[in-house]
């Protein structure tokens, strides 16, 4: 049974988060990044970027406390790589606060026009990863993909009990302490896992240096309306959801909504993690990342409609069927009990999917007739599905 459990999973594109990977050497000379300033509607925002002779663009979007130094650890090893851009949003770090209101995909957008980043894969924690759904709503050609840690969605309420403990972390400020609430974030339960010194040392001093980012909240965000929760179904970008298992409940309710509406997504729970993965476990992120990457930029091969119609049917899956369609030019991969997934063409009998290694070869007997659908996972596990 848990081999069939295993397979399936693959076969669903869910994957679990390991924390125990190694990250390779940064390139000489690929890390060299220097900050600038932006003018962005009359405000002045801080960014870096690296790389840019790199083909494949990434963009690092921040939490609601830290700024983009909470990339630092991840920063070198992708540079190595990628043309990255990370930048402090308004109110956080070196940019200058909001003073009116603003629609932070804006800023973003801007931003990757100067770069001259036509189209990247975001990253986003926290409510970064809610400006990165809301990017990806608003500017779907240059959305390569979504690779989200401990996300948010703009239009799904908080509960109580989180809005309580933001309140408790802040009542420092009415006496202007600080420090105080500084220090109350960086023993927060949920953002770090377990005692990890090194981690909550780098959240409290990053709060320290910059205590404008405690007094620093969305009032003059506008949001997209409708709000992104209701919409997120028409984003055709791939994603990762990761989420630490420490995590405050909120945001793995964020993650399931999310995961529920998106049409090509991966839900990783990551153990011995919080909400700041980055600061936690960055060598095994950037290996995650790296993964990722590979997917959502592989290229797809132009399958004609006919060969693609030939394909199409019902594939025996241990006790169930695996049904396969044809829509918009695309094969789809349903299960009874889940929704469809779309498949990509590596050749015209090969597909993979854009979140795992998880792929589909169609078989053909002597007479050019397909008789079987071969699944290869992620894990080396191979499942033969005749055709029904």
């Amino acid at each position: 049974m848990r081999k069939i459990s295993a397979a399936t999973l693959g076969l669903l594109f869910l994957v679990a988060g390991e924390c125990a990977h190694a990250t390779p050497p940064a390139q000489a000379g690929a890390t060299e990044a220097r900050g600038h300033f932006a003018q962005v509607s009359g405000v002045k925002l801080y960014y870096e970027e690296c790389n840019t002779a790199s083909r494949i663009s990434v963009v690092l979007l921040h939490d609601g406390l830290l700024h983009s130094v909470t990339w630092d650890d991840v920063w070198a090893p992708l540079c190595a790589r990628f043309h990255v851009l990370r930048y402090d949003r308004r109110g956080y770090g070196r940019s200058d606060a909001a003073t009116a209101p603003f629609v932070p995909e804006e800023d973003l957008f801007q931003l990757m026009r100067l770069v001259k980043m036509n189209r990247a894969i975001i990253v986003g924690n926290s409510s970064g990863a809610g400006l990165a759904l809301d990017f990806a709503l608003a500017h779907s050609d240059m959305t390569e993909g979504l690779f989200l840690i401990g996300p948010v969605v703009h239009g799904m309420a908080s509960s109580a009990y989180f809005l309580e403990r933001g309140n408790r972390a802040n009542a420092p400020l009415a006496q202007n302490d600080l420090k105080a609430a500084a220090e109350n974030w960086s023993r927060d339960p949920y953002l770090i896992s377990g005692a990890n010194p090194e981690a909550r040392k780098k959240l409290f001093d990053a709060l320290a240096l910059n205590p404008q980012n405690l007094k620093t909240g969305g009032q003059f965000e506008s949001r997209p309306s409708p709000p992104s929760v209701l919409r997120l179904a028409q984003i055709q970008a791939p994603a990762v959801i990761l989420i630490g298992d420490s995590d405050i409940a909120d945001v793995i309710a964020y993650g399931g909504a999310i995961e529920a509406a998106l049409p090509i997504v991966s839900f990783e729970v990551w153990k011995n993690c919080g909400h700041l993965i980055q600061l936690e476990r960055p060598a095994e992120l950037v290996v995650r990342f790296e993964r990722f990457a590979a997917l959502a930029d592989r290229r797809e091969a132009n399958v004609p409609s006919a060969e693609l119609r030939d394909l199409v049917g019902e594939y025996r899956f241990f006790s169930r069927s695996i049904a396969i369609s044809l829509k918009n030019d695309r094969l789809w991969l349903g299960l009874p009990d889940t929704p469809d997934k779309p498949l990509f063409a590596a050749s015209n009998s090969r597909f993979f999917v854009r979140t795992t290694e998880t792929e589909f070869q169609f078989e053909r007997d002597p007479a050019g007739k397909i008789v079987k659908l071969v699944i290869f996972n992620a894990d080396g596990n191979k499942i033969e599905c005749p055709r029904a």
